[in-house]
């Protein structure tokens, strides 16, 4: 979805990921108290890296930082996969299968997420990412992926997936 839309409907959920109703993006995005779902993809090549796309700068959270290949929101009615699937197809232009690696609470300085974190493996197809929703991509060997997070601005939700992917280390999250 290009731009974020304020009126988007999420799902509120508790600490145990129970659905508690809906609730409005702008809303979620203003009290760090209403957790809500989310995705993250993580595309692999054969060559062990990983790719990363730089947000835009209109997205509503974290504009122009880098983050893992795909992530978004779980809209109201859709299923974690369904939301994983449409972030690829909206932002980088591609359908891969996907391998649910677990869920996860994310908690930020900025927001509350349950978070279904999904693998897959990147075949050679064009990456054709919107430019609403992202400025660069780019393929990080797994082995430089500190060095990386180091360099760069990355969101804070980027680099505690990388720790639950067992990447980098706890204390590289800051």
């Amino acid at each position: 979805m290009p731009f974020d839309d304020k009126l988007e409907l999420f799902y509120w959920v508790d600490r145990d990921n129970k659905v508690l109703g809906s609730v409005k993006r702008g809303k979620a995005h203003k009290d760090k108290s209403i957790i809500h779902r989310s995705i993250f993809v993580v595309i692999v090549d054969s060559k062990n890296k990983v790719l990363f796309q730089k947000r835009s700068k209109y997205k509503d959270t974290f504009p122009e930082y880098w983050t893992v290949s795909a992530s978004g929101h779980v809209t109201y009615s859709e299923s974690y996969k369904q939301a994983a699937k449409k972030e690829m197809r909206e932002e980088l232009g591609i359908d891969l299968d996907l391998r649910l690696v677990g869920k996860k609470l994310i908690d930020t300085k900025v927001e509350q997420e349950y978070s279904a974190i999904y693998k897959a493996k990147f075949r050679d197809s064009e990456i054709k990412f919107d430019k609403t929703e992202v400025v660069e991509v780019k393929w990080v060997s797994i082995n430089k992926l500190s060095e990386f997070i180091e360099k760069n601005k990355v969101t804070p939700s980027c680099r505690k997936v990388l720790v639950f992917m067992g990447w980098i280390e706890k204390g590289e999250v800051r």
